[in-house]
């Protein structure tokens, strides 16, 4: 009668010790929902701290064109345009929109300087300002960026006038970001931003 005690009790002990395949199965589906959640939040997360750098670079041309207006009573046009061939910095060989580049030297760099414009590291995005007298008011015609910027609200009120211009390509998908700052307004106007 011992040993049958003693034998019921080993079963008892093993069956408390051991896990069902149902409830392996539910542990499995938990942790596969919770690496689901987090490669979301971490490829968001990425996505939103390389857009950060275009948001803050525009904001930093914003402030140079307004104190270079403060001083001289018009913007400074750096880059003459915003097409891909005004942008800076470029890639040698090309534009190779994944890596970041090093803002560099050389004339463009040196424009950029009198806005106090230069990051210490390397940018995701490239950058383009270009500005005007009142009697060239601009339209997204000209400039063809496809953002509605609202231009013909300002048009009524002519005056000096510059826009900054951010565009990346941060998963060199083809689909471009792009981040539009203007005098007109205060607000960065974005399209596919993070992509």
């Amino acid at each position: 009668m011992t040993t049958d005690l003693r034998a019921r009790r080993r079963l008892q002990r093993a069956r408390q010790r051991g896990v069902t395949l149902v409830e392996l199965s539910i542990v499995v589906v938990i942790v596969g929902i919770l690496a689901t959640l987090a490669v979301f939040g971490v490829s968001r997360y990425l996505r939103k701290s390389k857009t950060a750098e275009a948001v803050q670079m525009i904001g930093a041309i914003k402030a140079g064109q307004e104190a270079f207006f403060d001083e001289t009573f018009r913007y400074y046009d750096v880059s003459g345009g915003l097409a891909d061939s005004n942008l800076y910095p470029t890639a040698e060989g090309g534009a190779n929109w994944t890596s970041k580049i090093q803002w560099g030297a050389g004339e463009m760099a040196t424009r950029w300087a009198t806005l106090g414009v230069a990051p210490a590291a390397p940018v995701q995005f490239r950058y383009a300002t270009t500005a005007g007298l009142p009697t060239e008011m601009p339209n997204d015609g000209i400039f063809g960026t496809g953002i509605d910027y609202n231009l013909a609200a300002v048009a009524s009120r002519p005056s000096h006038w510059y826009i900054a211009l951010a565009v990346g390509d941060l998963d060199g998908d083809g689909v471009r970001s792009v981040f539009i700052g203007s005098s007109f307004t205060n607000e960065i106007f974005s399209q596919n931003a993070g992509e």
